[in-house]
């Protein structure tokens, strides 16, 4: 026969003490002041990830550079170039809806980033909408007259539109300020006649 331990006396009080406080861990309100891993005390982090997150764009990592970048999101939810790495990954994965929404956060959180609108402009041309687009070029334009990205967009939108006259000028102007043209709009251009301005 097996020799069965008894139980001792203060077991049972234990065991009711126990599930008394267990519980109550779960409902009492948890402290209010900022520990060392609330959100306050990372928002410090988020510059180091969306640095992260550009290198592993550059590498071609675009799961990662993303990411890092929602990383960046949750670390600091006010933090501009986290919204704007995020776009800009989605927008290379040709993720125009998720583009389009990292976009506009960026701009909830800074409107004076011109390439923000550059860029949400270039994605909602993508998707078709038009007058939005322009608003948003227009607006990058207005920021900074010399924005190429603007203006390669614009070059891209008057093609589309059979608006050689002003295609030759966005794409020169592009050209102009720093931007390159991709090859298939090159050729379209030189077809219809427009003159490209060699840099």
């Amino acid at each position: 026969m097996a020799f069965v331990r008894p139980i001792p006396a203060t077991f049972w009080p234990m065991r009711l003490a126990l599930a008394v406080l267990v519980p109550l861990a779960f409902v009492l309100p948890i402290r209010s002041e900022a520990g060392p891993h609330s959100k306050r005390h990372l928002k410090h982090f988020a510059p180091d990830a969306v640095e992260l997150g550009w290198k592993y764009f550059q590498k071609g990592d675009y799961d990662t550079a993303l990411r890092r970048f929602q990383m960046a999101i949750r670390h600091d939810p006010d933090f501009a170039p986290a919204y704007f790495g995020a776009a800009y990954v989605c927008s290379a994965q040709g993720k125009l809806d998720d583009a389009v929404k990292y976009y506009r956060e960026t701009l909830k959180a800074d409107m004076l980033y011109v390439y923000t609108y550059a860029n949400l402009g270039y994605a909602l041309l993508q998707q078709g909408k038009f007058p939005e687009a322009v608003q948003m070029l227009d607006k990058a334009l207005e920021l900074d007259p010399s924005c190429g990205v603007a203006h390669l967009t614009y070059a891209n939108y008057y093609a589309y539109k059979e608006d050689w006259k002003d295609a030759e000028q966005s794409a020169n102007k592009a050209l102009k300020y720093g931007q390159k043209l991709d090859p298939e709009l090159r050729e379209m251009l030189e077809k219809h006649g427009v003159k490209i301005a060699e840099n």
